[in-house]
């Protein structure tokens, strides 16, 4: 721009030197032919105006450079804009990293050490379970071999024993000695018992002659099978028993003569058949049982009016 103005000015000045150097070779011309004027006319040398289209060209330029300032600056924005959209993006994107990796760390501890947990309750649980065994094959190994108890309960009559009109006796008492042998592989054993059982008469109950009668003792050996079946992983058992035996019933007849006793007694066979329950606390056991009797009277003693006597002892003993 300082160039082109420059040039224009230097232009300008030529052409007023050129029209002024005319005049007054014409002002001398027509002095040497006519007269000569004293006036002097003073010439002044302005600069001259720029031409009508430089500001027109300098305004354009001056708004397409303040429009590409300002794309320019609006350019820069808008990548600074995005640099730091990016940079919240990454910095975003970095912190739920670190979440992620914080969370799948705490997860995996959690995991081991619920898993090192686990172990070491399945560890504790393994190591319980090879006592408890060990414990409940040594207690069961007391439940095997020779044993030997004592016991003793109440004996209720049965049947006839017990319904007659005539003839009936009441609920009396029991005492007995139960010895046997458990074997240690098998579920099965062998049973003794030695046993007494004692009821009581009725009021209403006469010989026949009339004469009140007074109680009745039943003496007992039998022996059988006995079926045991652990209870649970205990060393507690419920057993079934069943066998034969021999009974024998002696007992006042009546009331009146106290030496007077069911004459003609006779052993007779019966059978039974019952259940209880053992239970096991080291060497010694507890148990609870009941066993139904029947004996057939084959011949029934005198002042012992019944064909056949049925009675169900229930005892509580200690076993050793």
């Amino acid at each position: 721009m300082r160039v082109g103005f420059a040039s224009s000015c230097a232009i300008g000045l030529a052409i007023a030197l050129v029209f002024g150097a005319a005049p007054k070779a014409q002002a001398q011309q027509k002095d040497s032919v006519h007269t000569t004027s004293t006036r002097r006319i003073r010439i002044t040398k302005d600069r001259p105006a720029p031409p009508a289209q430089a500001p027109v060209a300098r305004t354009r330029v001056n708004q397409d450079s303040i429009a590409a300032a300002e794309r320019a600056r609006q350019d820069s924005i808008a990548v600074a804009e995005r640099e730091k959209q990016d940079q919240r993006a990454r910095l975003e994107q970095t912190r739920r990293d670190s979440i992620e990796a914080a969370e799948r760390q705490r997860q995996d501890s959690i995991a081991a050490v619920a898993s090192a947990r686990q172990d070491s309750i399945d560890r504790a649980h393994a190591r319980n379970r090879a006592r408890s065994d060990e414990a409940l094959q040594s207690a069961r190994r007391y439940n095997s071999g020779f044993y030997m108890a004592i016991a003793g309960g109440s004996t209720m009559p049965m049947g006839t024993l017990k319904t007659s009109a005539t003839s009936s006796y009441d609920m009396g008492w029991n005492a007995t000695v139960p010895f046997g042998y458990d074997f240690s592989r098998i579920p099965l054993g062998i049973r003794f018992d030695i046993a007494m059982d004692n009821l009581a008469a009725k009021t209403t109950l006469t010989d026949p002659f009339g004469n009140p009668m007074k109680n009745v003792a039943i003496y007992s050996a039998s022996g059988g099978l006995k079926l045991n079946i652990p209870l649970f992983r205990t060393a507690s058992r419920f057993y079934l028993i069943g066998g034969a035996g021999a009974h024998r019933i002696t007992g006042y007849a009546t009331a009146v003569d106290s030496t007077a006793t069911i004459q003609n007694a006779k052993t007779d066979i019966g059978w039974y058949g019952g259940g209880g329950i053992n239970l096991r606390f080291g060497r010694t056991a507890f148990f609870v049982e009941s066993r139904y009797i029947n004996i057939d009277m084959k011949q029934p003693p005198a002042g012992f009016a019944f064909q056949k006597t049925n009675y169900l002892p229930v005892i509580l003993g200690i076993e050793f």
